[in-house]
């Protein structure tokens, strides 16, 4: 019997050992003929590619795209937006050209580019290089945020931080929102790219210039979901963790809607956004108990247009609290496992030093919410932005379609 089962080992290891061998083999060949194809495709001068991590019509890519449809009258941009292998275009405009990644197609559009717009990384599965006349510029998908990402914290992907450190290399511009994030970009794979203090396209939804829109969006969420006009909003959404341990995301939905009934008054929902690679694990978990009070908000695109709508914030660490505090409304932190996420992943600095009250359980939340003052959160507010060095105000997406259109020449 040890004979047979050694024999099917032997067998298994050999069949796995040369299943690796022919993955390597085919990347390095699709390797050498994107190379071929990099040298034989010409630059278009007027064509601008934007690339997200998510594959889809979100992010600073989003506003970016709008500016430069808002400025295109007379057709002088070749928009491209890149959307998932097997997606539809979703939301992206129609006078937007879309490209599916990873295809042929995906490989002419990128090479042919003069101007990339990336919010992640570009390298990952498939390596590549840009020509060194193309612009890529790096706009992150985060801010001020807590969360470290160099290559010596995030520990669960090396394939994600090799495509990191390619991405910062071919790197032209960073674009920032204060001096923290520029010393963020440093510390991690932009060492010496030069900064573009602008601050963050997606962010500008967030300020006058958006007000009108702002309260489309809302009426048309309001309508989709049946809700009252004077229905008041809890985003919840928590990030993902590298060790795959989800006991932290147990959290009380109905407390956290009596408490902000409480303390603020009105009627509440919770806007329950999933992190993209987690779904399935929440689902597992039944996070949707209490439905009554809660709407599943993953399937929405644009984070940012549920931060506008969001009257108070709950994450753990994710950085979109960090977007959401720019409304100076309440936020809170909801994190059963500090310590053990602090050696996962570490912080950029503590979480004591944020504005929001931090709970480590359900009764300590439900409290946080119960006693907010803003009269004490306002200026904490205000000097965490100072004290970041934060400038956002409203038009990121003009300053960095005016750099472009500088560059273009016209």
């Amino acid at each position: 019997m040890k004979g047979i089962i050694k024999a099917i080992f032997k067998v298994a290891t050999e069949a796995k050992l040369l299943l690796r061998t022919r993955e390597h083999l085919d990347e390095w060949i699709g390797t050498f003929f994107r190379f071929l194809f990099r040298l034989h495709t010409k630059i278009q001068p007027n064509k601008i590619l934007f690339h997200t991590q998510e594959d889809k019509y979100c992010c600073n890519q989003k506003y970016l795209c709008e500016e430069f449809r808002r400025r295109n009258e007379d057709g002088k941009f070749d928009l491209v937006f890149v959307i998932p292998t097997k997606g539809k275009r979703g939301a992206v405009p129609k006078d937007v050209r879309v490209v599916r990644r990873g295809t042929f197609e995906y490989f002419y559009e990128m090479f042919s580019a003069q101007y990339i717009f990336t919010n992640s990384v570009l390298y990952v599965k498939r390596h590549f290089r840009l020509k060194r006349k193309q612009v890529l510029i790096e706009t992150w998908h985060g801010s001020l945020g807590i969360k470290r990402f160099d290559r010596h914290s995030y520990k669960s992907s090396w394939a994600w931080v090799n495509g990191a450190i390619k991405t910062g290399k071919m790197t032209k511009y960073c674009v920032s929102n204060s001096t923290f994030e520029e010393q963020v970009y440093r510390d991690s794979y932009w060492p010496k790219t030069p900064c573009l203090r602008y601050g963050h396209p997606r962010n500008d939804i967030l300020f006058d210039s958006y007000a009108e829109r702002r309260a489309e969006i809302r009426q048309e969420f309001l309508e989709k979901h049946e809700l009252p006009e004077d229905t008041h909003f809890i985003l919840y959404g928590p990030t993902f963790r590298d060790s795959k341990n989800f006991d932290c995301y147990d959290i009380d939905l109905d407390g956290i809607v009596e408490a902000a009934k409480k303390r603020f008054g009105g009627e509440w929902k919770v806007l329950l956004r999933y992190h993209m690679t987690l779904r399935k694990v929440y689902k597992n978990r039944d996070m949707l108990r209490g439905a009554e009070n809660v709407i599943d908000v993953t399937g929405h695109a644009d984070m940012q247009e549920l931060i506008s709508m969001a009257d108070i914030a709950i994450t753990d660490y994710s950085s979109w609290i960090y977007d959401f505090v720019l409304q100076r409304r309440p936020g809170f932190i909801f994190a059963t496992d500090i310590e053990l996420y602090n050696n996962e992943r570490g912080f950029c600095y503590p979480l004591e030093q944020t504005p929001f009250a931090i709970a480590t359980n359900n009764e300590q939340l439900i409290e946080n919410i119960l006693a907010f003052d803003e009269k004490e959160y306002l200026p904490k507010v205000e000097a965490f932005l100072e004290d970041k060095g934060c400038m956002e105000d409203g038009h990121a997406s003009e300053r960095c379609v005016d750099k472009v259109m500088e560059m273009m020449g016209i």
